[in-house]
């Protein structure tokens, strides 16, 4: 079903880069196509239910999440004026394949399963190492630093060096210049 999601609108746009070249369709798609306006409430409820916390695209910022909301509304309106892909013109066509892109790439981006490979030389040695972790495990990391750095900002130890979880710092005796 996730794949389903991120291929949504892959499908009408092969469909429409097909028919703008003039060639025949000669693929059988087998995934799920939303060329209906009530396929694409069924996609467009599930993109929004996996943008939730622990959803696939839970990391879609507030700004993209308005970005999404505003093509989807697009896509939707298209399809309540034509019905389907079929009855549009190749203006709404275009359109429709230009809002879909705009979501695709933010989801594909977004996406807590997307694996992304570095290839560095950890500290102390000059031998890099590959090493791969999914987007998830990326922002996961991100957030618990934060929250780490806010706890000891909150607690005083950045400026202070606290030593052990939570406690400040012995006072230093002797050394005041």
């Amino acid at each position: 079903m996730n794949t389903m999601l991120q291929k949504w609108l892959l499908v009408p746009a092969l469909a429409l880069a097909c028919a703008a070249t003039g060639a025949k369709e000669s693929y059988h798609e087998k995934s799920f196509n939303a060329d209906t306006k009530e396929k694409f409430q069924q996609v467009s409820e599930n993109i929004r239910k996996e943008m939730n916390e622990g959803g696939r695209y839970e990391y879609v910022t507030p700004k993209e999440h308005k970005t999404i909301e505003d093509k989807l509304g697009e896509v939707e309106a298209l399809f309540t004026q034509y019905g389907s892909i079929a009855d549009m013109k190749q203006d709404q066509k275009v359109q429709l394949f230009n809002a879909q892109e705009t979501v695709n790439s933010i989801l594909t981006h977004r996406d807590r399963d997307r694996v992304i490979c570095k290839n560095e030389a950890p500290l102390g040695s000059h031998i890099p190492v590959t090493s791969c972790h999914t987007y998830g495990q990326e922002e996961d990391a991100r957030h618990e630093t934060h929250n780490q750095m806010d706890e000891w900002t909150r607690l005083g130890c950045v400026k202070a060096g606290c030593v052990g979880a939570g406690k400040a710092p012995p006072p230093s005796s002797g050394d005041s210049r």
